[in-house]
């Protein structure tokens, strides 16, 4: 297991636990570490919501009323609770805290910091990483990944990737040893060997085309599948892109036969095969920044293993990535551009309704693409209150969170979680959101596209999603010449997508300003990572900003300056 990711331990946490000064603080320790609830949710606590299983006790997890998950209670929390609401007077239905979720990350904040005079690596502790602690406890007790997700309500796997070790090649030949024997591992170091190959080659590729050409080569090729094929999602359907060993129009046979089965929600990890007229044919979700924009296909003619699916499955994860870096790259590089200009009143966009509803003006300030299908908004909003702004973002089902940064006598500056918006579907097509303003309600987005991209799929994807979103303006843009070159080229192919996006959430909420517009913790809740994860990012990511920078010094000594 990763040391860094649990990084209270056990010692640091029964420091903690000395720390919290009241019945109420050394409860919502607990319930964060070792029954793993979000501050939200320790604030919909009831003792109603406690129930007994064979001698066991389980809690119901609460979110906006609606019960989410069930969670293992530990006896000695279970009478902790009772004995807090005994001695509160809180009767069965009523809720354990009657303050707000921050006021919660507050107070482990505050214990945080008494604990830390005396532990100083337990400063800046947050209650993310409490629940970090509940899910490496876990973890240690030989718990399955999967029952660790569902108790703590992480909804993927890779969300316990920083809690979990690397298998190298030796483990994950023994791990099929102990299951299967040798013939197992066997096909395991040949899968080994495919993917290997086909991760070589996606190296080399420079375009989305090569690189779905050069997978469906290589399945066909070195892992000796009959035939493969890659569709990207365009509106509700599927659309091939490349095919190896099979006509297209033979891909569009199939797309059509089983279209419930092609176009039915894929999970992240999930390989299903469907029975053609021509065989199977195993379907792998093609995943873009978590979100499955595509379907890889491939002949499943005598089923698939376990590590076949399991290999298939983090291919369709990789070619997503690599197809990512690409259009990145090249929209990055490119001397021309395609603008697009869409007008959005749709009042699930939150910076359209919000200026309707408040008559106010919304502007974006600053953008990061957040993993988990959401962005990290910082918006100017004048013309009304940091409450009512704040009060119309909680009652945003597009909303996942939002915090105020600065209020002054120009507006407000928010940083805001939105999970439904045209932003995030020009974001997922490989575009780069350069505005949005909103006034009247009524969002004007300006989005930039590499010149020679399709851009019909891109737009039929944003108009079919919101309806009420058409495509204003389209034009080529030329870049300046530096673009090509300089500063951002070179910081380009050496910065990964975490830690780029680390570092534009640190710089648009103020982190490096002083006095700070948020701290270390607050950038962690945001971007949905701990906070040790923030510091290691952040780190690499400014020691690679200043690499850049340096590394362009003049070879010839300075001249020394006359005083």
């Amino acid at each position: 297991m990763d040391g860094e990711a649990d990084r209270i331990g056990e010692q640091g946490y029964e420091q903690l636990r000395r720390a919290a000064e009241t019945h109420r603080s050394d409860l919502v320790l607990r319930l964060g570490a070792e029954v793993g609830l979000r501050p939200t949710e320790m604030t919909a606590v009831r003792l109603a919501d406690i129930t007994e299983f064979e001698g066991h006790h389980l809690l119901a997890v609460r979110e906006n009323g609606e019960v989410v998950r069930e969670t293992h209670l530990p006896d000695s929390v279970e009478h902790d609770i009772r004995k807090y609401a005994n001695a509160a007077g809180i009767e069965d239905d009523e809720q354990l805290f009657s303050v707000s979720a921050r006021r919660l990350q507050m107070l482990v904040s505050e214990i945080a910091d008494r604990a830390a005079e005396t532990t100083p690596h337990l400063q800046d502790v947050s209650s993310r990483d409490l629940r970090w602690r509940f899910a490496a406890s876990l973890l240690d007790d030989g718990v399955s990944p999967d029952v660790v997700c569902a108790l703590g309500g992480w909804d993927r796997l890779d969300r316990l990737d920083p809690l979990l070790d690397e298998p190298d090649r030796e483990t994950i030949i023994a791990a099929i040893d102990e299951s299967g024997g040798q013939a197992a591992a066997s096909e395991s170091q040949r899968a080994i060997s495919w993917i290997t190959a086909v991760s070589e080659a996606l190296a080399a590729a420079a375009t989305g085309e090569g690189i779905a050409t050069t997978v469906c080569d290589h399945l066909t090729e070195a892992a000796g599948f009959e035939f493969a094929w890659l569709a990207e999602r365009t509106g509700d359907g599927l659309t091939p892109r490349t095919t190896a060993e099979i006509s297209e129009a033979a891909v569009d046979r199939q797309i059509q036969e089983h279209i419930e089965s092609v176009t039915a929600p894929l999970g992240v990890g999930d390989v299903r095969v469907v029975d053609d007229s021509a065989g199977p044919v195993a379907l792998v979700p093609l995943v873009r920044e978590n979100t499955v924009s595509g379907v890889v296909g491939v002949a499943a003619d005598e089923g698939l293993t376990d590590t076949e699916r399991a290999v298939l499955s983090a291919l369709g994860v990789q070619v997503g990535h690599a197809q990512v870096a690409a259009e990145r790259k090249r929209l990055l590089l490119a001397d021309t551009v395609t603008e697009l200009e869409f007008h959005c009143g749709d009042e699930r966009a939150f910076t359209a309704g919000a200026s309707e509803a408040l008559r106010c003006t919304v502007e974006l300030s600053g953008v990061v693409p957040v993993a988990g299908q959401s962005l990290l908004y910082y918006l100017m909003v004048d013309g009304t209150s940091a409450d009512a702004i704040l009060s119309y973002a909680d009652d945003d089902d597009g909303v996942a969170d939002a915090r105020l940064l600065e209020e002054h006598s120009d507006g407000v500056l928010l940083e805001v979680v939105v999970t439904d918006t045209p932003a995030l579907q020009l974001v997922e097509s490989g575009g780069r959101i350069r505005s949005v303003t909103a006034t009247d309600g009524v969002a004007t987005i300006a989005v930039e596209l590499p010149s020679e991209a399709d851009i019909r799929p891109t737009v039929n994807a944003v108009t079919d999603a919101y309806p009420e979103t058409s495509l204003a303006a389209k034009r080529e843009t030329e870049r300046p010449a530096e673009t090509n070159t300089g500063f951002r080229d070179r910081l380009s192919g050496t910065l990964s997508d975490r830690q780029e996006t680390v570092l534009q959430a640190a710089y648009h909420s103020g982190y490096f300003e002083w006095p700070r517009g948020s701290t270390a913790e607050e950038l962690a809740d945001s971007l949905d990572i701990s906070s040790p994860t923030l510091h290691n990012h952040l780190r690499k990511a400014q020691q690679k900003v200043l690499t850049a920078f340096f590394d362009d010094r003049p070879t010839e000594p300075r001249q020394p300056v006359d005083n």
